[in-house]
Order: C-alpha cells, then structure tokens, then sequence
C-alpha cells in the first residue's frame, strides 16, 4: 500500500466534493489507499482526481472565497 503522503486532497464542504492530488509517480497501491479511504471516511462525497495546478487553484479559490 501506499504511504499517505504520496497524496493530499482538499475537502469541500458546500458541494461536497473531494479534490485529490497524487504526489508520486509510482501508481502501484495509491489508488487501492485512495479508494479505501474515501469510502470509509466521505462515504457521502464525491472524489475528483486532478493536477498539482488544478488542486492549487481549487483551494486558492476557495480560501479567496472564505474572506
């Protein structure tokens, strides 16, 4: 299995939406990890996959919303 720094991810409340960004470029076992994980965690979320440059301005967004 995958170590959970080999991925970070960005929870949004208001829609529900995880945004998930996999760090590394070994694959083998990070999406096993991911899946286990949101399903036992955020059973009532949706999960979304993206870039580094995609996660990034999820949460600039967000944070810009916030103030």
């Amino acid at each position: 299995m995958a170590s959970p720094s080999s991925w970070e991810f960005y929870k949004e409340e208001q829609d529900k939406i995880l945004w998930v960004h996999i760090c590394t470029q070994d694959l083998r076992g990070v999406d096993i990890s991911i899946h286990k994980w949101w399903k036992i965690r955020y059973p009532d979320y949706k999960i979304r996959l993206v870039s580094k440059k995609e996660f990034d301005q999820i949460k600039l967004q967000e944070q810009q919303q916030q103030q």
